[in-house]
């Protein structure tokens, strides 16, 4: 394989390790109590999955217990074409909201679900399946605020770059289902369990997706970012290469992943053989201006920049993505940059210093061939930094 196949796959290997069709196996084998327990026929099990993985999450419960009933709440364009026409997966309700800003929709049908979860008696277990992205879709405003005062609040927050540990401080603040909330508002004999693909470094049950039920629910990690990394290392490993990880919890700025990104490829020169540089975290991307981007392509771009004067004669790329398959409002996974990406923007008129001051970084990735298509991919354990560099020729 060529470095673009090389690496387009090894991102691949770390998203696919964060799905639930990789995880729940080995899971529900490690903790036969809970596989004994959802089997119970004298229990009617209640699924309610949410966030960008929601979908693939439920469908994958399917695969081992029965379910009785339950509501599907994902983000738009992430179910299926069939399941969004009929709005069912069997006896699951499926619907979709807006990401990463609220919308109506955001409020509409979490008051649904809250109307079919407050219902559930002693006879039912509610199973929680969450994910990343389950802030903005799953809302109701507390008392004495709007949704139009909650939507305000996340394009500030969001605009500002704050980290996510602090937007969904505040968020809590202005909600009344996050922070544990939730479980206020359902019977207190009614046993819950929650079940979670982090997208937060640490995984602090307190952050993801806001925290709707916790604490009071009992909590279990099914997948998160360093598993992904150590997947995607032995995959490295098992193509050739020597493998670095910077990081598995990296949270700078776009500006400075991609000053550390050009710093690892300069001093890996020294070294012949073939390399794999990763990193992985949660970049942060204050929005400056009016275009259209996201952390990772701004990321890409940003290395493509400080390679200006740059000269090897080894081949490299940087591939900078999102595990969900999508980076900010576009519907691009991030971007792959190499030796030749600045020039080719060059040639077709683009001043990128010009368009990183607008937070233009998608029309000019797209317009050079730089951009990281994957579609939703059915989880979200944040992004993955991938740089690759050939082996020195004797």
């Amino acid at each position: 394989m060529n470095l673009r196949e090389d690496i387009e796959s090894l991102y691949w290997e770390g998203v696919y390790a964060a799905t639930p069709k990789y995880l729940s196996g080995p899971f529900w084998k490690a903790h036969p109590d809970l596989t004994n327990l959802f089997s119970n026929p004298q229990k009617k099990n209640y699924v309610f999955a949410l966030g960008k993985a929601a979908y693939s999450m439920a469908l994958s419960f399917l695969d081992f217990f029965p379910v009785d009933a339950g509501f599907i709440l994902t983000k738009y364009n992430h179910l299926p074409e069939e399941i969004k026409s009929k709005e069912r997966l069997g006896v699951l309700k499926c619907r979709e909201s807006s990401h990463p800003i609220p919308d109506e929709n955001s409020e509409k049908y979490s008051r649904e679900v809250l109307s079919e979860l407050m219902d559930l008696g002693e006879d039912h277990q509610l199973i929680v399946l969450l994910s990343g992205g389950g802030s903005s879709l799953f809302e109701i405003p507390e008392s004495g605020y709007t949704l139009e005062n909650i939507i305000q609040l996340n394009q500030t927050l969001l605009k500002d770059g704050l980290p996510i540990q602090e937007i969904n401080r505040r968020r809590k603040e202005f909600s009344a289902v996050k922070g544990g909330k939730l479980l206020g508002k359902l019977n207190p004999l009614l046993k819950v369990y929650t079940f979670v693909i982090s997208d937060v470094l640490g995984d602090d049950p307190n952050v993801i997706a806001s925290a709707p039920t916790y604490p009071g629910s009992e909590y279990y990690l099914m997948g998160n970012l360093s598993h992904s990394l150590t997947v995607i290392q032995k995959k490295a490993m098992d193509l050739g290469y020597e493998v670095k990880t910077v990081s598995s919890s990296w949270d700078k700025s776009s500006e400075e992943t991609a000053e550390q990104v050009f710093s690892e490829l300069s001093l890996a020169q020294t070294n012949p053989n073939k390399q794999a540089i990763l990193f992985g975290g949660e970049l942060v991307c204050p929005v400056n201006g009016d275009g259209l981007g996201g952390r990772n392509q701004e990321t890409a771009l940003r290395v493509a920049l400080l390679t200006d004067s740059f000269e090897t004669e080894r081949d490299w790329l940087v591939l900078s993505g999102g595990t969900d398959g999508t980076d900010g409002p576009t519907d691009a996974a991030g971007g792959i940059i190499g030796p030749e990406s600045l020039g080719v923007m060059k040639k077709k008129g683009w001043d990128p210093k010009t368009e990183l001051i607008r937070s233009n970084s998608y029309p000019i990735l797209k317009d050079s061939n730089a951009l990281l298509f994957t579609g939703a991919t059915g989880t979200n354990v944040n992004d993955i930094i991938i740089l690759l560099l050939a082996e020195r020729n004797s």
